[in-house]
């Protein structure tokens, strides 16, 4: 084969041109960040790092609703806690009542307390977060109590049906208790047994006070394990938030790996490809600026 100047000149343009697609490519890159930007680039790594940010997306929803579902949970277990502590205050009065050592008028103003409480509590459990009442179950646009000021009696506007968060495929869990819930106690519905205890007071009668001192500590069991319930929840929603967080992290990781650059590959091939080139030129200006006389 014989090789002339223009076979030399040809495979020196196609090296060149080479060089600079390559520089233009690497300079994209770095430009940009990514080095797979079409799928013409990279079919498997790019479909596979959509297919990632799709999962990303979702757990982040998942991670939102968790995230509502928790601040709601906590407001309602600090509400709940609180509750405990009132009703420890009338089983307190309770005992002191079931005592010879008071008369009609301790009595009398005791049972002033425990309705005064009573108010309290039911009022506590009327509380909204944004436009819903956390304690009203699925009729969180009512509210769940209403105390009646002429006879004190509370009426229950809740459901058995407990607020749930989306936490994953397929897994639900409730944020709160209903209010149904929590009325319904071994002793009957709550209220109801706090005003008959309320009565009891007003009619000094000891021995029925007495009797309620069983009622009471089946009422204050029952809201306790109902915050345990609630507790627990809220530790499985803590858990999934934290695995949410890590997972998020690690596809990242995944998504960067597969169609970011290599920012210290890319700075290297760059200086490689600037060699290449610079070497290229100077071969160039050796082998081609020979003319006629050169060979005389």
């Amino acid at each position: 084969m014989r090789v002339t100047q223009k076979l030399l000149f040809g495979n020196f343009m196609r090296d060149v041109n080479k060089n600079r697609s390559e520089a233009g490519q690497i300079q994209s890159d770095l430009s940009s960040g990514r080095s797979v930007r079409v799928p013409s680039q990279d079919p498997v790594s790019f479909q596979r790092a959509r297919i990632t940010q799709e999962n990303i997306r979702k757990e982040q929803q998942f991670q939102d609703n968790i995230d509502n579902g928790l601040r709601q949970g906590r407001l309602a277990q600090d509400k709940l806690g609180k509750m405990i502590d009132g009703l420890i205050e009338i089983k307190e009065l309770t005992v002191r009542g079931s005592s010879d050592s008071y008369g009609a008028k301790d009595r009398e103003s005791m049972a002033d307390q425990i309705q005064g409480l009573k108010v309290t509590l039911a009022n506590s459990l009327n509380l909204s977060y944004g436009d819903r009442y956390l304690f009203a179950g699925t009729n969180s646009d009512q509210q769940p109590f209403e105390v009646d000021d002429v006879t004190g009696n509370v009426t229950n506007n809740s459901n058995a049906t407990g607020p749930i968060i989306k936490a994953g495929d397929g897994v639900n869990i409730e944020f709160s208790v209903t209010g149904s819930e929590l009325a319904n106690t071994a002793s009957g519905d709550l209220f109801v047994v706090l005003n008959d205890l309320e009565q009891a007071f007003r009619n000094n009668d000891q021995a029925t006070i007495n009797n309620y001192l069983g009622s009471m500590d089946n009422v204050i069991e029952h809201v306790t394990d109902l915050t345990s319930k609630l507790g627990n929840n809220i530790n499985r929603m803590e858990y999934m938030f934290e695995q949410y967080e890590s997972s998020k992290i690690t596809q990242n990781a995944d998504v960067s790996k597969l169609v970011d650059t290599d920012f210290a590959e890319a700075f290297s091939e760059m200086q490689r490809n600037q060699v290449a080139y610079e070497s290229a030129m100077a071969v160039h200006s050796t082998m081609f600026n020979n003319t006629l006389l050169d060979y005389l």
